[in-house]
């Protein structure tokens, strides 16, 4: 499970909605996220953290073969 939550971007500064797993401490791209940043709104999303979550979802979907 996964949850989104706003915290800088590592490289701008800007606030960023990150992608971090349930019980984690840091967004998929390794950012540290105050999970009571609540009230704070952006419409920028971290781009290393949509790339990585995109990456395991679609992993999800792969059906694995024996060979």
């Amino acid at each position: 499970m996964y949850e989104m939550h706003i915290a800088p971007d590592c490289s701008s500064g800007l606030l960023v909605w990150h992608v971090i797993a349930k019980e984690a401490v840091s967004s998929l791209c390794g950012q540290p996220v105050d999970r009571g940043a609540d009230g704070t709104r952006t419409d920028r999303h971290c781009l290393p953290c949509m790339r990585s979550f995109q990456d395991l979802m679609g992993d999800r979907g792969t059906p694995t073969t024996a060979r």
